[in-house]
């Protein structure tokens, strides 16, 4: 079957060799808005394999004035686009003319790692590769409003209302994405005023490479571990979607004792450090990005004369000056919310969102907590590593430990 076919191909060939002009055989660039052509808008995150451009929408011409362009057709192997041609009379615009880097012919994105994104220029598409990471920030994607007949669920990105709860029958099954659950939404719904917000799923946006939002969907989909690291970090923290072939370098290491204050109740220092561990323990931050700890954690409230509210979380200095000590140890600023001294947490600042670390290396920072023991001789430890590409020579960066975590 395939014999015959090249063989009527080859017939038809000459035949229109023989009918049109050796002169007029000469490749034509025609103008067409790429928009049209491509599945997809421009930035949009794509994988290897998928088909980024719809052909039956190409441009297509009088072949007797664009034979030059079936020959260009068959000198790059587009022998279908070719073959259609010769049977029809009209010639679609040459893939070679409409694709570049990384796309086959037939609109397939190439076999590349991770996850590339689509680039429409006026002339042109291309499937640009990921860098050595990629990251965005995390930002609204759905969001809860209360409205006078409920709560409307809004789509951040394009404003749209595309969904509503009824606060009489809300329940888990009725509230979308994992970031809230009924009982919460219920709270804010009972305690906040209308036009009041409420995220509900995070998209990941301003991302490094300058592609466009990544959506919950291809997080969930393609990127597990950054949607559910995403849904445990406040609106603005920093998400690493992709890193690749990477090295986790321990670059710092420290450790402090809880100590013992009974004055303001060691039962619940003890808990309130082991809640700052909780929130920092497992952090990443990319190069040049402040990043802060886990959203919705808690703490027990003690009372505090210095404390302009009159209540303080007494417990989390030890493990931030843990924290602190290790990241002023490769150089940082002294991070937002603590301070220098013994009292390493400021009042009024969040020992787990109010904190910002900016990290300063060359390549992304992961934090590491936990505690040892218990009671006053509590033993709190904190480990950096850099997430160095293995491309990269090892002795070019600040590692002061060889206890290396390989990713792959």
């Amino acid at each position: 079957m395939k014999r015959n076919s090249f063989k009527i191909f080859i017939a038809l060939l000459a035949i229109i060799i023989v009918l049109v002009p050796v002169s007029m055989a000469t490749i034509t660039t025609h103008n067409q808005n790429m928009n049209e052509i491509s599945k997809y808008d421009n930035g949009t995150t794509v994988f290897a394999g998928d088909n980024i451009i719809d052909k039956n929408k190409i441009n297509k011409y009088p072949i007797v004035a664009n034979l030059g362009s079936v020959f260009e057709q068959v000198r790059n192997g587009e022998f279908a686009d070719a073959f259609f041609a010769i049977a029809t009379g009209a010639v679609p615009t040459p893939s070679s003319k409409i694709l570049s880097g990384n796309v086959s012919n037939d609109g397939i994105v190439d076999e590349f790692e991770g996850p590339g994104y689509v680039r429409v220029d006026d002339n042109q598409i291309t499937v640009i590769p990921p860098g050595e990471f990629v990251w965005g920030y995390n930002s609204p994607y759905l969001q809860a409003k209360i409205v006078p007949d409920g709560i409307d669920v809004i789509n951040n990105r394009t404003n749209q209302t595309v969904g509503h709860i009824d606060p009489k029958t809300m329940d888990n099954d009725t509230v979308p994405g994992d970031v809230v659950n009924a009982e919460t939404l219920k709270y804010w719904y009972n305690h906040y005023g209308q036009g009041s917000k409420y995220t509900l799923e995070y998209c990941v946006a301003g991302i490094n490479d300058n592609r466009t939002y990544i959506s919950p969907d291809q997080l969930r989909e393609h990127f597990p571990e950054a949607y559910d690291y995403s849904i445990k970090y406040p609106t603005g923290s920093p998400v690493l979607v992709y890193g690749n072939n990477y090295t986790e370098t321990k670059v710092a290491s420290t450790y402090t004792y809880l100590d013992s204050h009974p004055q303001y109740n060691d039962a619940n220092r003890e808990y309130n450090a082991k809640q700052f561990v909780k929130a920092w323990n497992g952090t990443i931050i990319p190069a040049n990005a402040k990043g802060c700890g886990r959203d919705r954690i808690g703490f027990s409230a003690i009372p505090e004369k210095n404390a302009e509210s009159g209540m303080a979380t007494h417990g989390v200095c030890p493990p931030a000056r843990s924290l602190r000590n290790a990241v002023l140890s490769l150089g940082f600023a002294l991070p937002v919310g603590m301070d220098s001294g013994r009292d390493a947490v400021l009042y009024g600042f969040s020992p787990s969102t109010g904190i910002k670390i900016n990290n300063t290396l060359k390549y992304p920072i992961k934090i590491q907590m936990w505690t040892e023991g218990s009671g006053a001789g509590m033993r709190i430890y904190t480990n950096v590593y850099e997430l160095i590409p293995n491309s990269y020579v090892a002795n070019n960066t600040n590692s002061t430990n060889s206890t290396n975590v390989t990713n792959n």
